[in-house]
């Protein structure tokens, strides 16, 4: 075996009176690659931050055992977090300029950094946006700038977690081949992933875990295959599929986008952008990371100024209203759920946008039971939204813009991270929205909009380059 960069023998780690992982035994060399499945709770995440040495850093816990780091280095591991933003400084101005931050910090020669940076940057595909500012991009090329950011400190240890959450399928695809790359220079990588089918395409071996212990170890492609009989909350290792044929016809627009221009200073982003969903209806809108997804939606929102343009919801104008005024029409959920909660308890989040629109108290507590209710989140009413995971904090969100019970609800990666049953809540919850008036799904989950849109919107270079959508 390769020498080794990570040995870790975890008896038990706890948060507070929870055990998070018990009797976890970890060995990875140079050169493999290691994966790491499990349904949401597992521990994937405690067993990633504990492979990176952060875990009494990053989190309140209680470790029984032992992390070493055989190969040395400084720092011996390197981590890319599920949500970019933990991990951006924004001490540079420039996604070159951040990437460069930990060379720097090493305190080494500026040739060195630069050369840190330009393999970093063109490892993890962000070449072509080192110039921009890292909050004008969209969230699948945040991830790749933390990537790089990780990437430039030469570790001999990559963790990953869950990596590839915002990534449109061909940036995943690429970036399996980038992991194989650093395994092949001699980097040990452990890649935490929801993503059966890139464990299987990437990794070299594969530890699936259920409920914080090890359930099973060993040929990821072989025990993927067995997975449903291990553990069904993973779902299952599927074939790619692709679109099908949209499901309805001839229902009228709910949501009508015409020219729709917008940007971000002097970069213009959305080019003239076209496009409906249906009344009854759940459209999914596509594309490579950058495409104008996101900046469509927050510019519907006006979150993001039209610069031409019109967007009509239900019959009624929405170019001259505030964003408040919006709210009654369109529900908005971002890429990070947690940037949009505040409240004290689940509760009292669903309850907030009901309450600011002035709905009368039943209509409110109604809506906000009826949406806790439809994304499976009724047994956590008195938890603290920043005590739920990633995965139930987007749960949560979907809920706090559904209880208003606008007419058009707009989801922005909601598949992102999360297991079968996640998914399966998701689905739930947009049928819903669908069955009292409409909704989108920005995704590049293609295995999730196959299965539960009726409409397929391709974006491309800020437009929209094909609609497959219901007949006028």
């Amino acid at each position: 075996m390769s020498e080794p960069v990570l040995d870790l023998a975890l008896t038990r780690v706890r948060y507070g009176a929870h055990t998070a992982l018990r009797d976890i035994r970890l060995r990875v060399a140079r050169g493999e690659i290691v994966g790491v499945a499990g349904h949401v709770g597992a521990g994937k995440t405690t067993l990633a931050l504990a492979a990176a040495g952060l875990l009494e850093r990053a989190a309140r816990a209680t470790v029984e055992g032992r992390v070493t780091h055989p190969a040395g280095g400084a720092p011996p591991a390197s981590y890319v977090f599920a949500n970019p933003w933990t991990q951006l400084t924004e001490l540079g101005g420039t996604v070159e300029e951040e990437v460069a931050v930990g060379p720097e910090n090493q305190a080494l020669e500026p040739p060195a950094i630069r050369a840190r940076v330009d393999d970093a940057l063109r490892t993890a595909e962000a070449r072509d946006f080192a110039e921009r500012i890292p909050r004008e991009l969209s969230g699948g090329e945040l991830q790749r700038v933390a990537l790089a950011s990780a990437l430039a400190l030469d570790a001999p240890l990559v963790v990953l977690d869950e990596p590839t959450a915002q990534l449109d399928p061909a940036a995943a695809a690429r970036f399996g081949r980038a992991v194989r790359a650093l395994a092949a220079l001699g980097r040990g990588v452990l890649l935490v992933e929801q993503d059966l089918r890139l464990l299987a395409d990437t990794a070299t071996r594969l530890l699936v875990l259920a409920d914080g212990a090890l359930l099973a170890e060993g040929e990821p492609r072989s025990l993927l295959e067995r997975l449903p009989p291990l553990d069904e909350r993973l779902g299952a290792l599927e074939a790619p599929c692709g679109l099908p044929a949209p499901r309805r016809d001839g229902a009228p627009a709910l949501l009508d986008v015409r020219d729709l221009a917008a940007g971000y200073g002097a970069r213009e982003v959305l080019r003239g952008a076209s496009l409906s969903v249906a009344r009854g209806s759940i459209a999914a809108w596509m594309g490579e990371n950058g495409a104008g997804k996101s900046t469509l939606a927050r510019a519907i929102m006006g979150l993001v100024p039209a610069r031409g343009g019109s967007v009509t919801v239900d019959g009624t104008p929405l170019d001259a209203l505030p964003v408040e005024a919006r709210a009654r029409h369109v529900g908005l959920v971002f890429q990070d759920p947690a940037a949009q909660l505040f409240g004290r308890t689940v509760r009292e989040e669903a309850l907030f946008g009901p309450r600011v629109l002035g709905l009368p108290r039943a209509a409110a507590v109604a809506g906000a039971e009826e949406a806790l209710a439809a994304v499976g989140l009724t047994a956590e009413l008195d938890a603290n939204p920043a005590d739920l995971s990633p995965q139930a904090q987007r749960r949560l969100a979907i809920a706090a813009a559904m209880a208003s019970r606008p007419p058009m609800l707009i989801v922005d990666e909601p598949t992102a991270g999360q297991d079968a049953a996640g998914r399966a809540w998701i689905a739930r919850a947009l049928a819903a929205q669908a069955a009292r008036g409409a909704a989108a799904v920005i995704t590049h989950d293609v295995e999730f909009a196959a299965r539960h849109c009726d409409a397929f919107v391709t974006f491309a270079g800020g437009q929209v380059s094909n609609i497959r959508a219901h007949s006028p």
